[in-house]
């Protein structure tokens, strides 16, 4: 995965993504459903998502979780962004409008 635009290769660690989640998660116990969401996007660069993303970190949360749930512990936030990272593929573009929220 490319982290930066200086086209060397960065590797995915727990530094990076707590940078990351550092930012975004309000109480340092505990990862919305949400903030996992919002970590992963930010990690990603993305400004909005289509449904295939938000599908991707439910599988995502179920793989580390065994499900997804409003709230998560930290560190089991960290892990689902993580999980979701090392698996996510992208979407199928042509089905993708990158005007809309797929939140919406």
């Amino acid at each position: 995965m490319e982290w930066c635009d200086c086209g060397q290769h960065h590797e995915l660690d727990r530094d990076i993504v707590l940078g990351f989640a550092r930012d975004l998660v309000d109480d340092q116990a505990w990862m919305t459903h949400d903030e996992v969401i919002d970590t992963a996007m930010d990690l990603w660069k993305y400004i909005s998502v289509c449904r295939f993303f938000l599908l991707a970190i439910g599988r995502s949360a179920s793989a580390v979780n065994g499900g997804p749930a409003p709230r998560y512990g930290f560190e089991r936030g960290m892990e689902i962004v993580a999980y979701f990272s090392k698996t996510w593929q992208g979407c199928p573009e042509e089905i993708c409008d990158p005007t809309t929220d797929g939140r919406d």
